[in-house]
């Protein structure tokens, strides 16, 4: 019950403190509220499975079951002066209260316009200082890749300057240093969890976290530079700061060959995106180091995307030609891999996903769609050692309102 109070409590202050900054202002406040909900049916996932000390899978259990995977509640308040607020945050009912990602404060933030085609960004939200953001339209998929957890996914909190002029953009970020830590391949909500089963049916690798629990003292630099050329983008990115003692602690943990005193933390990336409606496609290439521990990876997408190229019956159909989008990916990590420590090993995965609108004016006509989306998923075992039974297929219905 008190959590619930919290989750209520939270999303009013919000609210109200973005009213609270439009009345500040001159003329009257113009305040948007909206939300969606992502509700999962996981097929034939596994579930259970026993790995004995060479790391030999056996006794592998699947299930199937529907989960409520996520709401989201957000708001945007548009202040004079070309000023934007803007809050959002993420509830996850399969984990239990008492857990940091069961309220998830996933974007707060206030826009201040900086002259033509620019503008600051001051508080938390997704960095736009590097790589290609993984936000819906960009990912397309409705889960993020490994690639994408590694380099580019979690929230910044920090300034950041953004600046469009003709063909040319610009991004530059100070951010609060993101912490090293890991992320889950083939990770089904709940049931694995249930069963205590995480660590047999899924692949943890090194990834940035955002940890509002417990942020690090340092900061980091971030910018990145991209260029419009014709149906092409393109664009170059940087980032740079330092580890701090909780961060050689967590590398030392999880890696035999850290020495515990390299401090180094720096990443860099080129990325593409290609739109011709109906055609869309994504190439991202990013590296770096982590304390001395050397990660890369690619990631290639190819698409077709909602299009008003889809006419006559087919279009009649709840667009049936539109939402087709497959990606491929490898990562790896420049450390000897280990048995049974799976952030040792070196990642590949397939991923396809179709997307289906549903066309219904319950909630006011807003979008809804199935997403089908199956992942295989590969590691580059240690020799003796099986791979983890980590694909993933789920239906997922989104429904905003």
């Amino acid at each position: 019950m008190r959590t619930h109070w919290l989750i209520c409590t939270l999303v009013t202050l919000i609210l109200l403190g973005a009213v609270a900054l439009a009345a500040a202002e001159e003329g009257p406040p113009a305040v948007e509220v909206h939300g969606w909900i992502l509700t999962r049916y996981y097929v034939n996932a596994t579930v259970d499975a026993t790995q004995d000390s060479l790391g030999v899978i056996t006794n592998e259990e699947d299930d199937s079951w529907l989960e409520w995977e996520r709401m989201s509640l957000y708001s945007k308040a548009r202040l004079s002066n070309g000023k934007e607020a803007y809050a959002e945050v993420y509830i996850h009912p399969w984990l239990p209260n008492s857990h940091p990602s069961y309220l998830y404060l996933e974007s707060f933030y206030l826009d201040v316009p900086a002259g033509p085609g620019a503008k600051f960004r001051i508080g938390k939200g997704r960095s736009q200082a590097f790589g290609i953001v993984p936000g819906y339209g960009n990912r397309k998929t409705t889960n993020y890749s490994p690639l994408s957890e590694t380099f580019t996914m979690d929230r910044a909190l920090g300034i950041q300057y953004m600046q469009t002029r003709g063909d040319d953009s610009f991004a530059f970020g100070i951010f609060n240093s993101q912490r090293p830590g890991m992320r889950l391949i083939g990770h089904a909500a709940d049931s694995q969890m249930d069963r205590g089963s995480v660590p047999r049916t899924t692949v943890i690798h090194l990834t940035d976290r955002d940890s509002p629990a417990m942020r690090s003292g340092d900061l980091e630099a971030s910018a990145r530079y991209g260029r419009q050329m014709g149906n092409l983008n393109v664009g170059i990115s940087g980032r740079g700061g330092a580890l701090d003692g909780t961060d050689a602690a967590f590398l030392a943990s999880m890696f035999p060959t850290y020495n515990g005193t390299n401090k180094t933390r720096v990443k860099y990336g080129l990325d593409a995106t290609y739109k011709r409606m109906p055609f869309y496609s994504t190439i991202e290439y990013y590296a770096g180091e982590v304390g001395g521990i050397g990660q890369d990876g690619y990631a290639i997408l190819l698409g077709v995307e909602p299009s008003q190229q889809c006419t006559g019956m087919l279009r009649d159909m709840s667009g049936i030609c539109k939402g087709l989008f497959v990606r491929y990916l490898n990562l790896d990590v420049d450390v000897p891999p280990v048995v049974n420590n799976t952030m040792t090993w070196d990642v590949q995965q397939l991923a396809v996903s179709y997307v289906l609108p549903i066309r219904s004016s319950l909630f006011g006509g807003y979008p809804k769609w199935l997403q089908f989306e199956y992942e295989r998923n590969k590691e580059d075992a240690p020799m003796g050692a099986d791979e983890i039974p980590n694909d993933l297929f789920l239906i997922e219905l989104f429904t905003a309102f």
